[in-house]
């Protein structure tokens, strides 16, 4: 008995040792929030219901294009593809949601997808978009059904890159909220190895995974309580989502682009073919030698296929 604790001991320790020559989660950059590294002109903050939002905004005398991220992302995730959409003339708009990049992390504050998409829903209220053309990915993509399916008046076009929304297997990282002390252990081992070993996850092609890439998911993920309100958005994925939710999604009738990375290890390509088979009004993409997150990826071919079904039939 007194070996096996020993060896535990012992094994701890080198985990421990390993996690801080990798730079741990006891040693990383803490940034309050309401700081945002690297701030341009179109970074922008409003209040709505003692939650800070973060969000960009491009003007243009467009139409609004409205991008929202996926899990453990930000409006970072959109930046490369951006350009191609401003040079068209849309209005576009991206948001962290509470708990993501530079937004608030509120503690004790609930993270299930249908507070975040009440959220969404509040947030374009205040700022007074309709009819956009939705664009989701992952996450962000599950949001954008429920919208169209809740909130219809916000949802014009379409726009569903590796949705979540059907059962599938989770990804590790969201599998692994369940374990106990989940968030203390996160914050424990926390580091730029795991924001690179997450990346190397949603990308196919892992020479585009830059040292800047890195630090721009990382240090969004050193801001106030972002690791629990991760852990808690995770453990509410955990769960399958509602058979309503997925009966509602043959209703909806907005015309639908749906864009997939074919080899997508978070989210399989079949999903894709069940929003494609559900969806009446839709049309199916499949970017090869692509992942999880085709906008970071592909940015420029994933910007003109979203553009030429903007135009379409205006």
């Amino acid at each position: 008995m007194v070996k096996k604790i020993g060896l535990s001991f012992t094994f701890l320790l080198a985990l421990l040792l390993v996690a801080v020559l990798q730079g741990c989660g006891l040693f990383r950059t803490k940034i309050p929030n309401g700081v945002i590294l690297g701030q341009v002109p179109e970074d922008k903050y409003i209040m709505i219901e003692d939650v800070n939002y973060h969000y960009r905004e491009y003007p243009g005398t467009g139409r609004d294009v409205f991008l929202l991220h996926g899990f453990a992302s930000s409006t970072y995730t959109w930046e490369e593809m951006i350009p191609n959409l401003t040079k068209q003339g849309y209005h576009v708009w991206a948001l962290d949601m509470k708990g993501a990049g530079w937004s608030d992390k509120p503690v004790n504050a609930k993270y299930d997808i249908f507070t975040l998409t009440q959220e969404v829903n509040r947030w374009m209220e205040v700022i007074g978009l309709k009819d956009v053309v939705f664009v989701g990915n992952s996450l962000g993509g599950a949001i954008a059904v429920l919208m169209a399916q809740e909130h219809p008046d916000k949802t014009g076009k379409l726009v569903l890159i590796d949705s979540a929304g059907y059962p599938i297997k989770k990804p590790f990282v969201i599998r692994m909220a369940k374990m106990p002390l989940a968030a203390e252990i996160t914050k424990l081992f926390f580091g730029r190895w795991m924001v690179r070993w997450n990346l190397k996850e949603v990308f196919f092609n892992d020479d585009l995974i830059t040292e800047e890439k890195i630090d721009a998911y990382y240090f969004r993920m050193c801001t106030d309580h972002i690791l629990d309100a991760k852990v808690s958005l995770a453990r509410s994925l955990n769960s399958e989502p509602d058979d309503s939710y997925i009966r509602r999604i043959a209703d909806i009738k907005n015309q639908t682009l749906i864009i997939w990375g074919e080899n997508d290890e978070w989210i399989p390509l079949e999903s894709g073919y069940q929003f494609k088979n559900d969806l009446s009004n839709s049309e199916l993409v499949i970017l090869p030698e692509c992942g999880h997150i085709p906008q970071e990826e592909k940015p420029e071919q994933t910007a003109k296929i979203i553009i030429n079904f903007i135009e379409r039939d205006r």
